[in-house]
C-alpha cells in the first residue's frame, strides 16, 4: 500500500509539472522577441516616481513588453508585473510616441512602498505565548534584494534567524540567497486534535545557500545546498523521542513557473513549483530523498471576486522523525501547526470576495474547503478535510503582500483553530 501511494505521488507530480510547462512556456511575447522599429511597437520604457529603487531594477521586469504592439497592450498586465515586484505600486500606465526614435514608449508612474521596517510579533495559541521581532528590508540597496534578521521567544524555547536574497542584476544571470537559523526548544508533535504524540528537547542549526536562474519571464530554475544539525538534549520528560540526533548535507534542484494578472482589485497568480533534494547523513545519520510540489491557480470570475485553488505535497517516505514537516507544506490550515508527518498531499478550493479598498490597501474575505492526506511514523496514513476562512488585508503602501486572520475547522477531528498570517516568505 505504501509503494502504491508513493507511485501515485510521483505520477501526480509528473502530470502536474507537464501541464504547467505547457501553460507557461513562452510564446511570441517572450523576452526573445526582437524590438522592432515598426511605428506601433513599444521600443522604449520610461519610469517615474523612483526614489530609493534603482532604475535598472525597476525596469528589468518591464522589458518583456519591448516589441509588443502598443495598440493591443493590456494595461492590467503591466500593472500586474509592477505589483509583482513587491516594492512598487503603479499609479499610471500610458503609451506615447517615442521622441528619440521610431515606435512607442511605455510610460509608467510608480510609487515606492515602505520597504524598511521593524516588525514586532506576538502570538497566543493553545495557551502558548510567542513574542519577538524582525528587522526587514524588502528592497535592500534599492535593487529589490531581501534582508531579514530577528528572533522569537517561545513558551517552549527560542530561536534566531536571518537571510539575504540577491536578485540578478541583469537578464540571464543567476541570483543567490544565504540564510541561517538556530533554535532551542521543547518540540511537541501533535495529532489532529493537538494532543501530544511526541515530546523531546532539541537544538537545531541550519545554514543554506541557494542559486536561482531565470530561464524566461515565467520560468525559473534553482539549486539549493544546506547543512543541518539537530542535537537532542537529555532533560525534561520525553515522549516517543528519537534515539539520536542527526547531522546532514542536502542538495537539490527546483523549477518554478509563475504568471500574474490584475483585475483592479486582486493581484492573482497561476504558479507551480517542483523541487527535489537528497539529504546525505554524516557520521551514521540516515540519508533520504524528498520531492515537494506546490500549485496555485487564482482566476477572477468578475472584478473583485475570484476563484482560488491551491495544492501542495511532500513525498519523503524514508525521512526520519527529526525531518518530518508541518502541514503548511501542503497548504492545510485544518491541521494544527505542530502536526507532524513525513508525507502530505493537500488541495484547497475557495472563493474570495473584495470588501472595500482604502489608500492603505484592500480588505477581502475568503471561504474554502480543504482536504488532504498525511503519513507519519505514529499515525500512519490519515485523511482530513474541513472548512477554512480568512480576512486578508492586501497592503498597498507597505512591502508586505498581506496580513490576515484565519479560522479553520477539521470535520473528522472536530478541531477548531484560529491563525494570524503574513503573506511573505524568504
Amino acid at each position: 500500500m505504501k509503494a502504491a501511494a508513493g507511485l501515485k505521488g510521483r505520477l501526480a507530480a509528473s502530470i502536474f509539472l507537464f501541464l504547467f510547462l505547457g501553460l507557461f512556456l513562452p510564446g511570441e511575447n517572450s523576452l526573445s522577441a526582437q524590438v522592432s522599429g515598426e511605428t506601433g511597437a513599444i521600443t522604449a520604457i520610461s519610469l517615474s516616481g523612483l526614489k530609493r529603487t534603482r532604475a535598472f531594477a525597476a525596469e528589468r521586469p518591464l522589458k518583456r513588453f519591448l516589441g509588443r504592439d502598443a495598440e493591443f497592450l493590456n494595461y492590467d498586465e503591466v500593472r500586474a508585473v509592477i505589483l509583482d515586484t513587491g516594492i512598487l505600486e503603479p499609479l499610471d500606465v500610458a503609451v506615447a510616441d517615442n521622441p528619440e526614435g521610431p515606435g512607442k514608449v511605455l510610460r509608467v508612474e510608480v510609487r515606492e512602498k515602505w520597504s524598511v521596517f521593524p516588525l514586532p510579533l506576538f502570538f497566543v495559541s493553545s495557551g502558548q505565548i510567542s513574542a519577538g521581532g524582525f528587522f526587514i528590508d524588502t528592497n535592500a540597496f534599492g535593487i529589490n534584494d531581501k534582508l531579514f534578521l530577528g528572533g522569537m521567544y517561545l513558551s517552549r524555547g527560542w530561536m534566531v534567524s536571518g537571510a539575504y536574497m540577491h536578485s540578478p542584476l541583469r537578464e540571464h544571470f543567476p541570483g543567490w540567497s544565504l540564510s541561517g537559523s538556530f533554535s532551542r526548544a521543547e518540540r511537541h508533535d501533535t495529532d489532529q486534535r493537538e494532543e501530544d504524540l511526541r515530546i523531546f528537547n532539541l537544538d537545531s542549526i541550519n545554514v543554506s545557500l541557494g542559486l536561482s536562474y531565470p530561464l524566461t519571464d515565467n520560468l525559473r530554475a534553482s539549486l539549493r545546498f544546506s547543512y543541518d544539525e539537530k542535537l537532542l538534549r537529555d532533560h525534561g520528560a520525553p515522549l516517543n523521542a528519537p534515539e539520536s540526533g542527526s547531522r546532514s548535507l542536502a542538495a537539490g534542484p527546483g523549477l518554478e513557473l509563475r504568471r500574474s494578472s490584475y483585475d483592479g482589485y486582486f493581484l492573482s497568480q497561476e504558479s507551480a513549483s517542483l523541487g527535489y533534494a537528497f539529504t546525505g547523513g554524516i557520521g551514521g545519520s540516515p540519508s533520504f530523498h524528498k520531492i515537494q510540489w506546490q500549485g496555485i491557480y487564482e482566476r477572477s470570475l468578475i472584478p473583485g471576486f475570484r476563484l482560488v485553488f491551491r495544492t501542495g505535497g511532500v513525498y519523503a517516505p524514508r525521512a526520519p522523525v527529526l525531518y518530518e514537516t508541518g502541514p503548511s507544506a501542503a497548504g492545510l490550515n485544518i491541521l494544527p501547526r505542530f502536526f507532524s508527518a513525513r508525507q502530505y498531499g493537500g488541495v484547497s478550493l475557495g472563493l474570495e470576495k473584495y470588501l472595500f479598498k482604502i489608500s492603505a490597501g484592500t480588505l477581502s474575505i475568503l471561504a474554502s474547503y480543504q482536504g488532504g492526506y498525511s503519513q507519519g511514523e505514529i499515525l500512519g496514513y490519515q485523511f482530513d478535510h474541513g472548512l477554512a476562512g480568512a480576512l486578508s488585508f492586501y497592503l498597498s503602501k507597505l512591502a508586505i503582500p498581506a496580513l490576515g486572520l484565519g479560522a479553520a475547522y477539521n470535520l473528522p477531528a472536530r478541531f477548531f483553530q484560529g491563525s494570524f498570517t503574513m503573506g511573505m516568505s524568504f
